[in-house]
């Protein structure tokens, strides 16, 4: 477990800062000898939606170019790749790559910008919130992944880094119906860390973008700083200690109980002085890990019904034999009693996370597999682009 944390002090989007500033990060961790020539490297940046590199909500083109520069010269081909929230199309993407400056970054750089609108599913056999992922093709295409992330607040999900850059791996609306099933924010750092370990041997380095954070209610705030690392809980740990969060509260306490990372001795500094960098005035929200993530039950209940996949069991049906309780990874279904005294099996949503298994191992094949109007136009969609672009290559 490589907790080594590279930080450099950088104090603007200056290019031939940036780029010196990424030349010393790869240095200190030795990544120059990881590097081979005509390696395809994806730069998974932060382009959650469109918007300008100003506004601190997104990857600033400095920085990527200075990675794809300094990559360059060591005969490595970059692609630019992430997936904005809504539809994943090429409209979209072309439309959130010119606002956000990434554009611009391909035609003077020697990289391509990710067009490819494939998926594959991903299976997890040992995740905790899901057994399967779906995700961008394009990691299939490259021989390694590095993750460039922004230092933001979320009203919803707290303060955000490394990790939770990984999410954009997700294509468009599918991250939303991932977030729509997770109940807190404890769940939803459950889930990164399933990602991490499935994608583990994909990620080269995490480097993450300090130099303008985003503060709560989206105020920006200097910590003039970029920092790397190859354990990406080791770096959110440094932003943690940078602004004064406390390390428990943040998504290395999940992964600490993996045994990603020593909650007790999460990193150790090369490079700058992490000292010279702490903020004593960063506005952060007191979001907690037990912070639920949906503010109206309501609106979560009635997206969940139009959109989810989903088990059901009736208890008129139900032989009660027990079988699917006790195989459900999750914990998810419980045995009750109706009031004739017969046993039941009951699903609680709340803990389910949709493998299907019960509907697979039920021996009276009473498990209904219930699958909605828009999870299905969503999956169809998906398929759509898929063979789209399959016919695209076959040309």
């Amino acid at each position: 477990m490589n907790n080594l944390v590279s930080i450099k002090y950088l104090d603007s989007y200056d290019n031939s800062k940036v780029e010196n500033a990424v030349r010393e990060l790869f240095a200190n961790l030795n990544l120059f000898d990881k590097i081979r020539p005509k390696m395809k490297v994806m730069l998974k940046i932060c382009l959650s939606y469109s918007a300008s590199p100003d506004s601190a909500e997104i990857s600033h083109p400095a920085i990527i170019r200075g990675i794809v520069n300094v990559l360059s010269e060591m005969g490595v081909s970059c692609v630019i790749a992430d997936s904005p929230i809504g539809k994943y199309t090429v409209n979209h993407l072309d439309s959130v790559y010119l606002d956000s400056g990434m554009l611009e970054v391909a035609n003077m750089s020697k990289c391509e910008l990710n067009r490819n609108l494939k998926t594959f599913t991903l299976e997890l056999p040992d995740g905790i919130k899901t057994k399967s992922l779906t995700l961008l093709d394009v990691i299939n295409n490259v021989d390694a992944i590095i993750n460039i992330s922004k230092i933001k607040v979320d009203e919803n999900l707290g303060l955000i880094a490394s990790t939770s850059n990984i999410y954009g791996l997700i294509p468009g609306d599918e991250k939303c119906l991932i977030l729509n099933r997770l109940n807190t924010l404890r769940d939803y750092n459950e889930f990164l860390c399933d990602m991490v370990q499935a994608l583990n041997d994909k990620f080269l380095y995490n480097i993450v973008d300090g130099v303008v954070a985003l503060e709560d209610n989206k105020t920006q705030h200097m910590l003039s700083f970029i920092a790397g690392g190859e354990n990406t809980f080791s770096l959110d740990a440094v932003v943690a200690k940078i602004v004064n969060k406390d390390i428990k509260d943040t998504i290395c306490d999940n992964a600490s109980k993996r045994g990603l990372i020593d909650i007790n001795n999460p990193y150790k500094i090369v490079g700058d002085n992490i000292d010279s960098f702490i903020s004593t005035d960063f506005k952060l929200n007191n979001i907690r890990l037990d912070h639920k993530l949906h503010k109206s039950n309501i609106k979560r209940k009635v997206y969940f019904k139009k959109n989810q996949e989903r088990v059901k069991i009736s208890p008129k049906t139900c032989k009660g034999c027990s079988i699917c309780s006790k195989n459900c990874p999750s914990g998810a279904i419980i045995m009750k009693t109706d009031k004739n005294g017969e046993l039941y099996a009951y699903v609680d949503y709340n803990k389910c996370i949709f493998c299907n298994k019960c509907y697979e191992i039920c021996p009276y094949k009473v498990v209904e597999k219930i699958t909605p109007y828009g999870y299905k136009q969503l999956q169809k969609q998906l398929k759509r682009k898929n063979k789209k672009q399959q016919n695209k290559e076959n040309i």
